[in-house]
């Protein structure tokens, strides 16, 4: 029953008109949708469109190209093990460095020199050494000090190297947090030092010290792939071969810079004894004078080597040490400088490297499949990288030891050409000799002076 009290006839609605349901609203920027079923969006198909979205376009262009790093990118699984270690490996050398001038202060601080002096001078004086460690230098009117104790360099270098090593980033933005990590309070601790202290190679340092770390440690881990660099996803094979020969030039130098060095050790025992005598360390002395000389072990080294090669070093102005000739002066009472020479020895050492360069290369010279033109571009390459790591490794070496005379201390310039010629041109020439083009080539030659046809002749190869 209907509302008008009777029964309403059912009303045919099928020739009545229908209209269309409002349609939604469409965000603001988008267009209608066409007959394709695209939508039409006139402020990108259209530019004079008045309804155009220049901004939205410029923007999806900018995501495109550069689009947003999210978070698994940024940090990775281990990366706040990584940041932790590598602000660790910072903390553990700088404390172990400032604890021992502050243990130092606290032995020596009752001598009447040390009366006026506090904790806190200690402690700048230990901030002082880890930075000097990293390059700083001393200047002023009445000190100059800038002879790096490399051997401390490396020990932070190790160290950090080993943790991060631990850690195993799982990519390289974790292992870029791990060394911004030691970076960071490394440049805080420089900044401090600033006060009284050159540090801006210091921070220099730093920066190489971190990218060397990030190649060892990165090149051992799975995600590595440095290779990509060069255009077959390959390194060159001439360059490989450059660096197995720079590896084992290096190896061989460091072997005769040890065997030097401890010959000079064993001639200058009794002087080195009386000047540790003369001293009376004891036992906090003593551990201070062994671990100065192990922080710079790596001049001493660069030292011998110099002396090896033949120019020599000086160790104040006016002093020259060679094989050749000794020029002495007075020296400061450092135990390890009793190793320098006395007299002059002859110039017979010289053949020490140039030897052990030809037999190096006479080992090498068929452990290799190169052709002639690309071992004559690896030996080039090789000796420009010994030149200028030859002027890098004096330049690290050489500096100030103090005030007055003491101010020129290192090796002279011309060891870095000595040491190119005692050791990387013997090496060169006898594996470019060796080669088994140019054997052939003087087999041919010594045949057709001969008279003899080289074709008809038999041949053998021999596997050395």
């Amino acid at each position: 029953m209907s509302i008008n009290g009777g029964n309403r006839r059912g009303k045919d609605t099928r020739d009545f008109p229908t209209y269309p349901a409002a349609a939604p609203k469409r965000p603001r920027g988008f267009g209608r949708p066409s007959a394709t079923g695209a939508a039409e969006n006139p402020g990108t198909g259209d530019s004079s469109s008045p309804q155009g979205s220049k901004p939205e376009l410029r923007r999806a262009l900018w995501r495109l190209s550069l689009p947003r790093p999210t978070r698994e990118t940024l940090l990775p699984p281990g990366t706040v093990r990584a940041i932790w270690l590598g602000f660790q490996t910072w903390l553990v050398s700088w404390a172990a460095i400032v604890l021992l001038a502050v243990a130092t202060w606290t032995q020596y601080s009752s001598l009447p020199a040390m009366s006026h002096t506090t904790w806190q001078n200690a402690l700048e004086i230990g901030n002082g050494i880890y930075a000097a460690a990293l390059g700083a230098s001393l200047s002023n009117a009445t000190m100059h000090f800038s002879l790096t104790p490399w051997g401390i360099t490396l020990f932070i270098g190790f160290l950090l190297g080993l943790s991060l090593k631990v850690a195993r980033p799982q990519s390289p933005w974790a292992l870029a947090w791990g060394l911004l990590a030691f970076l960071l309070p490394t440049w805080v601790c420089l900044g401090f030092a600033a006060l009284r202290l050159t540090v801006w190679p210091a921070v220099l340092v730093s920066l190489i010290l971190a990218v060397t770390v990030f190649d060892l440690v990165g090149r051992r881990l799975p995600w590595s792939n440095f290779a990509v660099i060069f255009p077959g996803g390959e390194p060159w094979e001439w360059l490989s071969l450059s660096g197995r020969l720079l590896k084992i030039l290096t190896l061989s130098a460091l072997g005769m810079g040890v065997l030097t060095l401890l010959g000079g050790a064993v001639l200058g025992w009794t002087d080195m004894l009386n000047i540790w005598n003369g001293l009376h360390p004891g036992i906090l002395g003593g551990i201070i004078l062994v671990l100065g000389l192990l922080a710079y072990l790596p001049t001493i080294l660069v030292w011998a080597l110099s002396w090896l090669v033949g120019p020599g070093i000086t160790v104040g102005s006016g002093t020259v040490f060679t094989p050749g000739q000794v020029v002495s002066g007075d020296l400061p009472p450092i135990p390890f400088l009793a190793w320098l020479p006395e007299a002059p020895t002859g110039w017979w050492p010289l053949a020490i490297p140039v030897v052990s360069a030809i037999l190096t290369g006479i080992l090498l010279s068929r452990k290799h499949d190169l052709t002639l033109p690309d071992t004559l571009l690896s030996l080039a390459f090789l000796l420009a990288v010994m030149l200028g790591g030859g002027f890098i490794l004096t330049l690290g070496a050489s500096g100030d030891l103090g005030p007055g005379r003491l101010g020129e201390v290192g090796p002279l310039p011309a060891v870095v050409y000595a040491g190119v010629i005692a050791c990387g041109v013997p090496f060169a020439v006898t594996l470019v000799l060796g080669h088994q083009r140019v054997g052939q080539e003087a087999a041919r030659f010594a045949a057709r002076i001969a008279g003899k046809d080289i074709d008809a002749l038999p041949t053998a190869k021999l596997d050395l």
